[in-house]
């Protein structure tokens, strides 16, 4: 007989809470980039057994936020040229979706985005940045989701677990944070307005500027890593950069 799953102490809850706290711990900076990891002091500190541990860490292999070194498990630490590669990669896939979503939006869906944007508003004025990353993710899903590629919008599930961790390098800074923030309210009215040329640029604009922040964020805390291709990423993303919506 199958299992019910919703039992508390059932091996797919404790693995999920595994999964998610563990996650939460390298999107927020608890765990850093390049920090070596324990799965028996993750299990003691999660007051749980090592299996689900093990298994919410080999998930976290797979999506790339973890890696498996000769030394042991580390944070994964992302290299200025990945980080531009992938924010270029966003930046063409989301402008295509905000373009579809404008023929397709509701009042419902603007009226769900502009609660995201007033949430956002909030959680900046309290500079909480754990609720900002979740708050910026939930309004391009959304998006993503009105525009209705399937394809598309599994590209962006894949990245998602790796962008979590770069979004928060973004938001740190209080002007860039500030600026993308109102860019999300320009992005809303432009949906709104249904203008899709306009939303698609200002859209590619947007998480170019992020990946080119993010991208010089990394390297400065460690220029050692750039073996030039990040600087032919950032030319790729700075060419996205075309807005005509100002």
């Amino acid at each position: 007989m199958q299992k019910n799953s919703s039992r508390p102490d059932a091996p797919p809850t404790r693995y999920q809470q595994a999964y998610e706290t563990i996650r939460e711990m390298v999107v927020s900076g608890r765990l850093r980039g390049g920090d070596m990891i324990s799965e028996v002091k993750l299990a003691e500190e999660l007051e749980i057994s090592r299996t689900p541990v093990r298994e919410a860490v080999k998930r976290l292999v797979a999506n790339g936020l973890v890696e498996s070194t000769p030394r042991g498990l580390r944070v994964f630490r992302p290299k200025p040229q990945d980080v531009a590669e992938v924010y270029f990669l966003r930046a063409a896939i989301e402008g295509a979706m905000i373009r579809a979503a404008c023929a397709r939006i509701s009042p419902n869906e603007i009226s769900a985005l502009r609660k995201i944007h007033t949430r956002t508003l909030e959680a900046n004025g309290r500079d909480d940045i754990v609720s900002l990353v979740a708050l910026n993710g939930e309004f391009h899903s959304v998006i993503a989701a009105v525009a209705g590629s399937v394809r598309a919008e599994n590209t962006l599930m894949a990245l998602d677990p790796l962008v979590a961790t770069y979004r928060r390098l973004s938001l740190l800074a209080p002007g860039h944070r500030a600026a993308s923030i109102d860019e999300h309210g320009r992005l809303i009215d432009l949906l709104d307005a249904r203008d899709g040329e306009k939303a698609e640029a200002l859209m590619r604009a947007h998480i170019a500027r992020a990946g080119r922040r993010i991208t010089d964020a990394v390297l400065q805390i460690d220029p050692a890593q750039d073996d030039g291709e990040a600087l032919r990423q950032l030319a790729n993303l700075d060419g996205l950069d075309t807005e005509q919506a100002r």
